[in-house]
């Protein structure tokens, strides 16, 4: 199908789709290891503000509502296009010296470290009789968002201007391997020993290992960059919105939409997915460590590296349509968890629910996590001008972040009033619009297929 306007000189200028198959060799190269671990380190600061925080909060007895306000927190994300412009412009006095990309990496590891420290010695509080413990959480959540935010744009950028195009799909693959592996590996620890050390204690030694990524950045080769930005806001903000209204015309308004909606599923699920274990099915932390940290985010490294071959084999259209329909379907795991054990949001579980019903709905919606993620990301970036991949990207992300925070924002309010069956029920039917989008959108062979080979 033909584009809807000019092509941007970005993706598709040295990746012909009739280029040979990488296969499994694009993954045997130096910067793919410094991606896994700037995924590592990116995932360090998110794990620690959702998954940590989330359980923990549940664990001192928040409400659900206040729980689901966490979510709200996750809004830097969506703001974070403000200040993306700077990543790619401003240069960092101390630092410019190792090269825009790794002075931006650097100053943000320092940010995110500094943030999870102070929050790991503050804490959340008491529960629902501490609001003034509970408010200053926050606020350092927020601190730790924010520093997060911005190293995710930085990131990304230096992901997209260090590999080929055709590689795209595998390198978002080993982010979010990296992303991953914090999960399962700090997850996992933080949750086990928790409770007998302490929340604070063990979150921020466990967080203090995201100085991986620092290492990694100070290691790394600066990337070549297409082209000096241009000085000034038309060239910073206007030009990258710009750039997408030329490139996309009338269907601009179906990719804002799919943006938004084609990540729901996930967004909603985990907004409640440990009020659910510890409240509602009564799931101990070390439960949920080995279960939904080890096995589940082990999973979802390897749904990652899945979905990034696939990508580079069968293309990121019809991967799309198959990765939307597993994200979905992958929720009602949870909604048979919920119905089968009598979960409800008004009492706490009298006793814990068996071990493998859990581990087999954990399964399943990993491995679909990991190869959505690998595929959406890599979909994103392939759409982007790489002179400006920063600011556009993170304009697409913020979209997805808008509307999860806003979901996730409501989603304890959600919970209240449907109870957890109705909720989790919910959550599959919200896959169904973002799918529907993909056939809306413009499928270029120049662009959309440029990360991948052709099948033989």
């Amino acid at each position: 199908m033909p584009t809807d306007g000019p092509v941007p000189q970005s993706t598709s200028e040295s990746a012909p789709t009739s280029a040979p198959t990488l296969g499994w060799r694009v993954y045997a190269t130096p910067a793919m290891l410094v991606l896994a671990a700037l995924g590592f380190s990116s995932g360090v600061p998110n794990l620690f503000a959702t998954s940590i925080a989330r359980t923990w909060t549940a664990s001192v007895g928040w409400d659900v509502v206040a729980i689901g306000w966490l979510s709200f927190l996750q809004l830097p994300y969506a703001l974070k296009f403000l200040w993306a412009p700077a990543v790619d412009r401003v240069r960092l006095p101390l630092l410019a010296r190792l090269g825009q990309r790794r002075s931006w990496l650097v100053a943000t590891h320092l940010a995110c470290l500094a943030a999870i420290a102070l929050a790991c010695a503050i804490g959340p509080g008491k529960g629902a009789d501490d609001p003034e413990g509970a408010a200053r959480f926050m606020v350092l959540l927020a601190a730790v968002v924010t520093a997060s935010a911005t190293l995710d744009v930085v990131a990304s950028a230096f992901l997209a201007e260090s590999l080929e195009p055709r590689a795209l799909g595998a390198g978002a693959g080993v982010f979010v391997s990296g992303y991953r592996i914090a999960f399962a590996g700090l997850g996992l620890a933080i949750l086990w020993f928790a409770k007998d050390l302490g929340w604070g204690l063990v979150a921020g030694a466990g967080c203090s290992l995201a100085a991986v990524g620092l290492v990694a950045s100070l290691a790394a080769r600066e990337p070549a960059r297409a082209s000096p930005p241009e000085p000034g806001l038309r060239a910073a903000i206007l030009e990258p919105a710009a750039g997408f209204v030329r490139a996309w015309g009338p269907r601009l308004a179906a990719l804002v939409a799919f943006v938004l909606l084609f990540r729901l599923p996930d967004q909603l699920g985990n907004a409640m997915t440990e009020p659910l274990l510890v409240q509602g099915l009564g799931y101990s932390a070390r439960d949920l460590a080995w279960v939904r940290q080890g096995l589940g985010f082990g999973l979802t490294i390897g749904g990652a590296i899945l979905g990034g071959w696939m990508v580079a084999r069968l293309g990121l259209t019809a991967c799309l349509w198959t990765f939307g329909a597993l994200q979905a379907a992958s929720n009602a795991g949870f909604l048979l968890l919920a119905s089968g054990f009598g979960a409800t949001v008004s009492s706490p579980a009298a006793a814990p629910a068996p071990l493998v019903p859990l581990a087999a709905a954990i399964a399943v919606e990993s491995i679909a996590g990991g190869m959505v993620s690998a595929g959406f990301v890599a979909y994103l970036m392939s759409i982007c001008d790489r002179r400006m991949v920063a600011t556009q990207y993170a304009f697409l992300t913020a979209l997805m972040a808008a509307g999860g925070a806003v979901a996730g924002g409501f989603s304890g309010i959600l919970a209240k009033q449907l109870d957890y069956p109705a909720y989790f029920a919910m959550t599959v039917a919200a896959g169904v619009p973002g799918i529907a989008l993909i056939a809306f959108l413009k499928r270029d062979p120049a662009r959309s297929e440029a990360v991948s080979a052709p099948r033989p």
